[in-house]
């Protein structure tokens, strides 16, 4: 049974011996707990991206897909997993990759329990550190007065009125479509499909629709930075943001900010 204290962990190795050397390594500890193992790195990142585990233990080389090509794509796409990469081979090149692309430790077999113990420290610190910040975000919205809330949609289908809850509660969270599946306890193709005929629209369009017009209220309504705006209502890249918001508003963010305050 999973600590409900502890994070969840999940290992990616195509050695049998390694999952129970690193399982047996970390034992005594109150920082993860490993729920899962894969020994191929296909199956790892599909997971990964629907599950979305606080860390993830990855070896360098797997079959299928290896560790720093799981390690690019998750950072590509976005995915809040932090990664541990793993191997047995003491090469600079691998380690540099892996920490362009964010990973919080390169842990080398045999295993090190002081070292495994000092990259777990720090991704649990990491994981503290992002759920203050995500409180304090909450308290922050839930402070300003008379906050803008887009018009509630509002379905017959009662899984469909659960992911439409969940989203205008969650919209500045990484969710997606399996997530609210997960919520919802359906397959991931079925909540696509009735959100869809019950909304006319798709889940992401519906999750951006959200998102900016949260924005855009708090562009005409507050004195906040656009980046700050941006971080607010679920975007961590600026750029992209900015791109999104001028594609449903029809002019940057800056320029609706401008014009709101023209016409007040």
């Amino acid at each position: 049974m999973v600590n409900i204290y502890m994070y969840q962990a999940i290992v990616i190795d195509d050695e049998k011996w390694v999952v129970k050397s690193l399982i047996a390594t970390i034992k005594n500890q109150d920082y993860f707990e490993i729920t899962t193992e894969f020994y191929d790195g296909l199956s790892g990142l599909e997971y990964i991206r629907i599950h979305q585990p606080a860390l993830a233990f990855v070896d360098v080389r797997l079959p299928g897909m290896g560790g720093l090509e799981i390690l690019q794509a998750a950072h590509a796409e976005g995915l809040s997993t932090l990664f541990i990469m793993i191997s047995g081979h003491a090469e600079f090149a691998y380690a540099q990759k892996a920490m362009f692309h964010n990973a919080i430790g390169y842990c080398l077999k045999p295993f090190s329990r002081s070292e495994l113990m000092d990259s777990m420290q720090k991704a649990y610190q990491l994981l503290q550190e992002q759920e203050q910040k995500a409180e304090n975000q909450e308290a922050s919205l839930e402070e300003q007065p008379n906050i803008f809330h887009p018009q509630h949609l509002v379905s017959s289908h009662k899984s469909v009125q659960m992911m439409i809850d969940y989203t205008e509660k969650h919209y500045q969270e990484d969710i997606s479509i399996q997530n609210l599946a997960e919520y919802c306890s359906i397959n991931p193709n079925y909540a696509s499909q009735i959100f869809r005929q019950e909304t006319g629209g798709t889940f992401v369009s519906y999750l951006t629709s959200l998102r900016i017009e949260h924005a855009a209220w708090l562009l005409a309504h507050s004195d906040q930075t656009v980046f700050a705006i941006a971080t607010q209502v679920g975007y961590s890249d600026y750029f992209y943001f900015a791109k999104v918001f001028k594609k449903v508003k029809g002019c940057t963010p800056t320029a609706y900010r401008k014009d709101s305050e023209e016409h007040v």
